[in-house]
């Protein structure tokens, strides 16, 4: 619950910086259509990994603009974060070797067990670069939701086609 309530705050002090930010800016980068993340991520995605899905229905999701143009969606127990790739294709590789290689999700992928608190994946699509933190169920590790976050990423990609 504390990583929960941490995320939430630590999301509403970044997203009013990124919206200030952005709106010095101008918005979206030139020819870049913003993304909303929250169209993405929906509830129907994030059940599965709900203890209480009751909660879902308490607590709405917030969307979060990330630099020029990318955004953010936190559900507290999902985060989903959506950039548009590079047009010289950014090198995908892990940030580190804690990040596994992972086959089955778009067209790079690593998953990451964060000391058993949130499974997190980094992928990209020929189109975009997305990462997903998920919280680990009590009694769960990152490793047993993993088969459900991967579920989650390609039901993301599918989304975006």
């Amino acid at each position: 619950m504390r990583h929960v309530i941490t995320s939430i705050l630590v999301a509403g002090c970044v997203s009013s910086t990124a919206v200030a930010f952005q709106a010095r800016a101008g918005g979206a980068a030139a020819g870049a259509p913003a993304i909303r993340a929250c169209s993405i991520l929906t509830k129907d995605l994030v059940a599965p990994f709900a203890e209480n899905k009751k909660v879902l229905d308490l607590i709405p999701p917030e969307e979060e603009s990330l630099g020029n143009s990318g955004a953010a969606c936190e559900w507290g127990i999902v985060r989903l974060q959506v950039f548009p790739t590079a047009k010289d294709k950014q090198k995908r590789t892990a940030p580190n070797k804690e990040y596994q290689p992972l086959s089955g999700v778009g067209e790079a992928a690593y998953f990451h067990n964060n000391k058993n608190n949130y499974a997190e994946l980094m992928f990209w699509t020929a189109t975009h670069y997305l990462t997903l933190q998920v919280s680990v169920p009590t009694g769960k590790t990152a490793e047993a939701i993993k088969p459900d976050t991967v579920r989650l990423a390609n039901a993301i990609i599918a989304k975006l086609r």
